[in-house]
């Protein structure tokens, strides 16, 4: 996982506004102190456990383990009237009764289930194959290759995939990391620690490997855990008062500009982190309160104002925060031959490791990507439901800011970057440069190469392309998902402004509980959606739960949850609302995953 064991959880705390009721329970890490993973049937599993430290990364075998741990902790915990049904199978739909209530299909079951209510908590979507995917895989199977569309890695069958292949990647994000994993140390390759540093032994069953991206370079790597469970970076900028001004902007103007309203507010809090942490690291000894408050100050007027305290603090022009720097740190220019730019790769990736060593506060550079990660709540306060104008979600959030955050913020942990170093010391990997893409030649070969870097031309008979699926729907080929919206019962979010239109490609739901919205744009009193599958309407749906910091997937859980049972239902005028026992048997309160 890229995230440390301490900050993993499923469970709510005071941290998180909702109505509740609150219901505490153990992190993975507080999960495995307690010995919830001695009963473990695994060896390796359990000796993970053992080992585990609250600011280790764990692996997703075990964070799987937990997840069941969780499943069966509440299955023993129901009231005695309360009964949870589980049904292992794949839901073809989703239909409306006219008695009240839906008819859920299973793949296999002789008949629907019916139920009162629906959560769709889908995730990650399998993907239909686009127009250049298609014409990938017709050209692998035309000329004996092998082509691996945007997939889980998880999912893959690599077996086929041998010593004598040499496989070209495009992408250098978290799923490059998870198929390095699988093509190297989980075929019996060796990571020793040497006096020189990590140093890969291969099992001789390993392909080669040539990957690249546009940028040319892998995330960054995470910054060691300096905040503990909960610490997180307290906005200075993006304040709630700021945050209600813009959600009244919104609502006045019709959509907020995310580069001008938004994009500002966002570089100067991570500004004011980066050189908080550089002063305190270059001098030690000086008011860093009164450095800060002037800070709060100056930045907001923009270097003309933030200069002349930058310099009285020793922090010179060679110092500044520069986007530019932080998003193409190898800068724009060529490199004379592939050798050359392996050797400056190299050197950018030891000094990333050496960056993230020094911690998420200590390091200025982690310490201030890192409140990126802080401030997701806040951003999502500001850009969900449409309150940016559609140009600007498309241009600006969904093509500069998601792939940017994602670049800076959600690396790998750094022993993955310390691996790849070894990876390509040994000459099992190269990466080819920035500009790279893999596709297919008519010669018969898959090819790739960098426009940046002379000779960097490559061929292979195996092409991966190491991404997942985008979020949301668009694409999807989940059965279920197509029906939903080939019968009317969803929709496609669309943002229109100013007669721009743009398809994020979410399932479209109402604000909290995030009722589903049908196609003539009524929202189903008895069908939600959650997660992933939202991505456009919401923003990051994809980051887990954390502990202590009032993680906006454990709010919305609540609402949904409360709405399923009745909790918050206006009662109708003369009427009283009674808690009546629930009784899950032939009704059901049904999430189809």
């Amino acid at each position: 996982m890229n995230t440390v064991a301490s900050q993993v959880t499923l469970f709510n705390d005071d941290s998180v506004r909702c109505r509740g009721p609150i219901v505490p329970g153990p992190s993975l890490y507080e999960w495995v102190e307690r010995g919830g993973a001695d009963e473990l049937d695994d060896p390796e599993l359990r000796s993970q456990a053992s080992r585990l430290a609250a600011d280790d990364y764990p692996t997703r075998a075990l964070y799987g383990r937990y997840l069941h741990w969780v499943l069966d902790h509440i299955r023993s915990g129901l009231p005695a009237n309360v009964r949870l049904v589980v049904h292992t199978d794949r839901v073809l739909a989703v239909t409306a009764l006219e008695a009240g209530g839906y008819a859920v299909v299973p793949a296999h079951a002789h008949q629907a289930i019916t139920v009162d209510k629906v959560v769709l908590a889908l995730g990650h979507l399998p993907a239909g194959l686009r127009e250049r995917e298609r014409r990938l895989e017709a050209f692998a199977i035309t000329h004996g290759l092998h082509y691996i569309p945007p997939a889980n890695p998880a999912d893959i069958d690599l077996s086929d995939v041998t010593e004598r292949d040499t496989v070209l990647m495009n992408g250098l994000g978290l799923n490059f990391f998870d198929y390095l994993t699988l093509l190297t140390g989980a075929r019996g390759g060796r990571f020793d620690e040497t006096a020189d540093g990590l140093v890969y032994r291969p099992s001789g069953t390993e392909p080669r490997i040539i990957a690249g991206s546009r940028r040319g370079i892998p995330y960054h790597a995470r910054g060691a855990n300096q905040k503990g469970v909960a610490g997180r970076h307290d906005p200075r900028f993006l304040t709630p008062e700021t945050i209600e001004h813009l959600r009244d902007r919104a609502r006045r103007i019709g959509g907020l500009d995310f580069f001008e309203d938004v994009w500002p507010h966002i570089t100067d809090e991570v500004a004011f982190v980066y050189y908080c942490a550089l002063a305190r690291q270059s001098a030690p000894a000086a008011d860093h309160h009164a450095f800060a408050a002037e800070l709060i100050e100056a930045l907001p007027h923009g270097p003309d104002r933030t200069r002349p305290l930058l310099r009285r603090h020793g922090i010179g022009a060679d110092a500044e925060w520069n986007w530019d720097r932080v998003s193409q740190p190898l800068g724009d220019g060529g490199f004379a031959s592939p050798e050359a730019f392996t050797d400056r790769l190299l050197a950018y990736l030891r000094e990333d490791l050496v960056n993230s060593h020094g911690g998420n506060v200590d390091n200025p550079l982690k310490a201030a990507l890192d409140a990126l990660r802080d401030l997701r709540n806040e951003v999502r306060q500001v850009i969900d439901h449409g309150q940016v104008t559609a140009a600007s979600y498309r241009e600006h959030v969904s093509r500069f800011y998601t792939p940017l955050n994602a670049f800076v913020s959600i690396g790998p942990p750094p022993h993955r970057i310390a691996e790849l170093v070894a990876l390509i010391e040994a000459g099992v990997v190269t990466v080819a440069g920035p500009g790279f893409t893999a596709t297919a030649d008519p010669r018969g070969r898959f090819t790739g190469s960098s426009p940046v870097v002379a000779g960097a031309e490559y061929t292979g008979n195996v092409l991966i392309d190491a991404r997942l699926p985008d979020p949301g729907v668009v694409g999807s080929d989940d059965v279920l998902v197509r029906f939903l919206l080939d019968s009317g019962i969803g929709r496609r979010h669309r943002l229109r402004t100013n007669g721009t239109e743009h398809v994020t490609g979410a399932l479209e739901v109402t604000d909290r509980p995030y009722r589903l919205i049908d196609a003539s744009g009524r929202p189903n009193p008895g069908v939600h959606a959650f997660g992933v599958p939202t991505e456009g309407v919401h923003w990051a749906t994809a980051a887990g739960v954390r502990p202590g910091v009032d993680s906006v997937i454990l709010g919305d859980a609540d609402a949904i949850a409360r709405s399923v049972l009745g909790l918050d239902d206006a009662p109708e005028p003369g009427h009283e609302v009674r808690p009546e026992p629930v009784s899950v048997g032939e009704r059901h309160a049904l999430s189809a995953h």
